[in-house]
């Protein structure tokens, strides 16, 4: 994959807009990306994988961060970038979720993220192609088939991240198998691990639930047969340890039980026995008692109903004259019902006579209804004038209402005229004060311009003050740095010179006789020389060149530092024009009211204009509201009149109508009451009339019921009158007596009692009845006992069942999960696996040697063939075997743990391992084309030489259009690479770039 252009809006750091030709940048096949830590490196990596992925490149991260909180919270955030694969040419437009202003009130509202994906002819196409899709997931799918690469995998293969794989190089087996699983993608085999050991570890379950299940049922056989607790755990041992003996020991429980059960069926069937022959002797003595007690209470009860025959005598014949008096009962009834009606006729009349006027208490039936039809013939009269009476009181409001209602028009009439009369004034001021502020308006342009002039002069005032204060502290700062540099290289020099005058005492410490020296070949000594005390080490004189160096590095840094600082001086000067911090201030705050007054000015015109419209549109609003008015009084005043002229014509009429009542209606209700009396009264005289006809009625067919019932008067009757419950009450008396004296009569001479002989002796019933509950009571419990231990012998048994069905299931279960448990312990590095190395951890072994194996390719070139990189898997104390990692040193042929290489050595053995990785990711995709490259930090650990190694790799990897990106601080790369991107960091903290190629 080839990146041509990327383009990126509102972006991190990047306020504004920042474009990145990579096809001019990369024409040379390496640039270098550098800027201050923090300034929007990395931000430009994270816009490539955002544009491609839709997220950035730390999978960790939020990909909402990508969007800069610099620039103006209206625009939109967006990454565009052209791509070249074997697919074809794309340009992807992608969007971010982002919080934007309402168009409409306060507040804020989300715009989700979008994407937009073209197919182009030519890299250079930036506008045009053919739209693919909008939809983020079709998108998505078209750019991993086009690229060939999963974002993890586009992140480890485009972005070198050495400073991962330093750490990976010392980390424990478990670290570096997090690392190379995401890595490689290996969660499939992780997948079939866990799924297989999980396999294993629900086959270990199965086999313990079994296990648990014939212990159960031991316990369950136990506590059915009452065993002891030692018995009982001594079976759940044998369930464990020698199952084939326990089949003998649950046998034995099994007769033990049975025979016990023998026992105690023979002792139940004797005491029901015995209780059977005590309860029969208890039954006869009590049945001799009973009929014995029987005869005499026949007897007495005889004798007492003998006493009582002649009172029931005399009850028949009083039931029998009651039974004659009832078909009376209904006349007499009648007839005092009509006395009563009779007597409640007679004074509704007098009532009736009362209520009349006096006049007419005597009158006849005639003249009573001929009043009455006169009354209401008046009622009749009245009902126009009560409807006019009704509604006079509605008119005399609606009058009111009309009146004020013309008052409140005049008064609208007069106040429209006042407000008309006011608004020429006011519409010709604010017509002046438009033209005014429209010329303020005019010049907000320019104003605008240079208040922007005034405030770029005033930070540069600033910066120019700030910067000039740390021109001293930098001078003095350099001059300690230069001095420093001074003092230590006359340190070394004489470090060095006392060095060469102990070269001649090491030398003399290695003469012998008859051997040549190595200076003047002499063989003999005669005064070799002695090493002084205190001699220089050559280690000593390194450490103080390596110092002396730092200090050189030290002081070029600071000197850089302090021409850049007053470049920057001078610069903001011109910047300025010259002006003093206080004369910016001025001009910035004099420009700054100036263009906020046309500002306002703005603001007023666009009020002006509604204001005078609005005033504009009030004059005609109020000269049609003026004559709406003026037509509203006249017709008011109209119907005001109109009104009060009928109210007094409808006031005399219902003045006649009442004839001195209050009202008319109260004047016909009083002639209602009238008319209702004298209709009440003539009802009670036909009343009276009828109900003095039917009492006659009634004394004839009463006196005619009593002579046919044989009774001469009413006293004769009403002493043999009784009720009917009275009636039945006294039969039921005599049936029972009847029925009583029957019973005693049939049980004297039955056959039971003939043989009863009264004066014979009997047993004691009480203690032959304690005899007999005793004799219950042991055959309830001899009964109990054989039951209980009959169903424990059932219950047992079944027990016994239960468990050699749990023996046989257990059985089944180790057979068929032998497999399982066997491979999973295989494949989680335990059991017959003698490594400990689980299934991942091999998967990764085999993908590690491929990677060890690219990057000792690329190690020999950089170490010049010394070193090598080794994987090992031998295990430390109980741990499970791993990826361990060991340097063998051609050199001297010994192999070494990589804690020990130094950090130059540290970073290329690193370098190789992280380039060995991206190539066999990238070959296991597909050997997909990487056609831009970008390598991390590290490279300031690297002596020159190791660094031309790495450079020389770098250019190396640029063959077959190849583009590599180096992200470093590293002062020596800006002369060996030309082409760069330069994050420069703004004064507002805001980032942009300057791109050199």
């Amino acid at each position: 994959m080839q990146l041509h252009h990327l383009e990126m809006t509102a972006i991190g750091p990047y306020a504004g807009t920042e474009r990145i030709d990579f096809s001019a940048i990369g024409r040379a096949g390496l640039f270098l990306l550098e800027g201050p830590t923090g300034s929007g490196k990395s931000t430009i990596i994270d816009a490539i994988t955002f544009a491609l992925y839709g997220k950035v490149a730390q999978a960790s991260a939020d990909v909402e961060r990508i969007h800069s909180h610099h620039a103006d919270p209206r625009t939109v955030p967006v990454v565009t970038l052209v791509f070249e694969t074997q697919s074809g040419i794309y340009r992807v437009q992608r969007t971010p979720r982002f919080e934007r202003p309402k168009s409409r009130g306060a507040g804020t509202t989300v715009a989700q993220p979008t994407i937009k994906l073209w197919r182009v002819a030519t890299p250079d196409d930036l506008l045009g192609g053919e739209l693919l899709s909008t939809s983020i997931g079709d998108c998505d799918d078209e750019i991993t088939r086009a690229v060939g690469l999963t974002r993890d995998q586009f992140v480890q293969t485009v972005i070198l991240p050495q400073g991962e794989f330093a750490t990976f190089l010392r980390a424990r087996s478990e670290d570096k198998g997090k690392l190379l699983e995401k890595v490689f993608g290996t969660a499939f085999f992780r997948r079939v691990q866990d799924e297989i050991v999980e396999a294993g570890r629900a086959a270990q379950a199965r086999r313990q639930s079994a296990v648990d299940e014939i212990r159960m049922a031991v316990q369950a056989f136990a506590v059915s047969a009452g065993l002891e607790t030692d018995r009982r755990d001594a079976l759940v041992e044998l369930s464990r340890s020698a199952p084939e003996l326990l089949a003998g020991e649950l046998a034995q429980v099994v007769d033990e039980l049975a025979t016990r059960e023998r026992h105690a069926g023979k002792r139940s069937r004797e005491a029901i026995d015995a209780h059977r022959q005590m309860a029969e002797m208890v039954g006869d003595a009590r049945l001799r008692m009973q009929r014995r007690e029987r005869l005499l209470a026949l007897q007495r009860e005889d004798e007492t109903l003998g006493k009582r025959a002649v009172h029931f005598s005399e009850l028949r014949a009083e039931v029998e004259r009651a039974r004659q008096a009832k078909p009376v009962v209904g006349a007499v009834r009648t007839l005092a019902m009509s006395e009563g009606a009779l007597k409640r006729a007679e004074g509704a009349l007098k009532v009736a006579r009362a209520r009349v006027d006096e006049s007419l208490r005597d009158a006849t039936l005639e003249t009573l209804r001929a009043s009455a039809t006169h009354t209401r013939e008046v009622i009749g009269s009245l009902a126009g004038a009560i409807t006019l009476e009704s509604a006079l009181a509605g008119r005399v409001a609606e009058a009111a209402r009309q009146q004020a209602e013309l008052e409140r028009s005049r008064a609208d009439l007069a106040s429209t005229g006042l407000e008309l009369a006011a608004l020429p004034d006011a519409i010709a001021a604010h017509e002046r004060a438009l033209t005014e502020a429209r010329g303020l308006h005019a010049q907000l342009e320019s104003r605008a311009a240079e208040a922007t002039r005034a405030k770029t002069v005033l930070e540069a005032a600033v910066a120019h003050d700030l910067a000039l204060a740390r021109v001293p502290t930098l001078e003095r700062a350099t001059a300690q740095a230069l001095e420093a540099v001074r003092a230590a290289e006359l340190d070394l020099a004489r470090l060095r010179q006392a060095r060469i005058d102990d070269i001649a005492g090491e030398l003399g410490l290695a003469l012998a006789e008859g051997e040549p020296c190595p200076v003047c070949g002499s063989l003999e000594h005669p005064s070799p020389a002695t090493p002084t005390p205190g001699a220089i080490t050559p280690e000593r004189v390194q450490a103080e060149e390596q110092r002396v160096e730092s200090l050189r590095d030290a002081s070029a840094r600071r000197v850089d530092e302090l021409a850049a600082l007053r470049a920057e001086v001078s610069a903001l000067a011109a910047t300025a024009g010259g002006l003093s911090l206080e004369a910016a201030r001025e001009r910035a705050e004099a420009a700054a009211v100036a263009l906020e007054s046309s500002v306002r000015a703005g603001s007023d015109v666009t009020r002006g204009e509604a204001r005078l419209g609005e005033l504009r549109s009030t004059l005609d609003t109020l000269t049609k509201r003026r004559g709406g008015l003026e037509t509203a009084v006249a017709r008011l005043e109209q119907a005001v009149a109109d009104l009060e002229e009928r109210i007094e014509r409808e006031r005399t009429t219902v003045d006649e109508a009442r004839d001195g009542h209050d009202t008319v209606a109260d004047r016909r209700t009083e002639l209602a009451a009238t008319a209702t009396s004298i209709d009440a009264l003539i009802d009670a005289i036909g009343q009276r009339e009828v109900a003095a006809a039917a009492v006659a009625e009634d004394e004839l067919a009463r006196d005619a019921d009593l002579a046919a019932a044989g009774f001469d008067d009413v006293a004769e009757w009403l002493a043999a009158d009784r009720s009917l419950e009275w009636i039945k009450l006294r039969e039921k008396e005599i049936a029972d007596f009847e029925t009583a004296c029957t019973q005693v009569r049939a049980g004297l001479t039955g056959p039971e009692l003939a043989d009863v002989q009264l004066d014979a002796l009997f047993d004691d019933i009480d203690q032959m009845t304690e005899l007999e509950k005793a004799a219950k009571k042991e055959m309830e419990a001899a009964t109990n006992e054989h039951g209980s231990l009959r169903s424990q012998v059932t219950r047992t048994k079944r027990h016994v069942a239960e468990i050699h069905e749990a023996l046989a299931r257990n059985a089944d279960v180790i057979a068929a999960t032998a497999d399982a448990v066997r491979v999973g312990q295989l494949v989680s590095g335990n059991g017959d696996n003698q490594l400990n190395l689980d299934l991942v951890k091999y998967v990764l072994i085999r993908r590690f040697t491929e990677v060890l194996s690219a990057a000792n390719a690329e190690l020999a070139r950089f170490s010049g063939g010394r070193y090598t990189l080794e994987h090992t898997d031998a295990k430390k104390g109980n741990a499970k075997s791993g990826l361990g990692v060991r340097v063998h040193d051609l050199h001297t042929n010994q192999v070494r743990d990589v804690g020990t290489l130094s950090g130059g050595e540290t970073f290329y053995v690193s370098l190789s391992l992280a380039l060995a990785l991206a190539e066999v990711v990238r070959a296991e995709s597909g050997g997909v084309d990487l056609g831009t490259l970008f390598v991390d930090e590290g490279f300031g650990t690297l002596d020159p030489d190791v660094l031309d190694d790495v450079m020389h790799t770098l250019e190396g990897l640029r063959e077959g259009g190849r583009t590599v990106g180096i992200v470093s601080h590293v002062t020596e790369l800006k002369s060996r690479v030309a082409d760069r991107i330069e994050v420069i960091v703004r004064p507002d903290r805001t980032s942009t770039l300057r791109i050199t190629a």
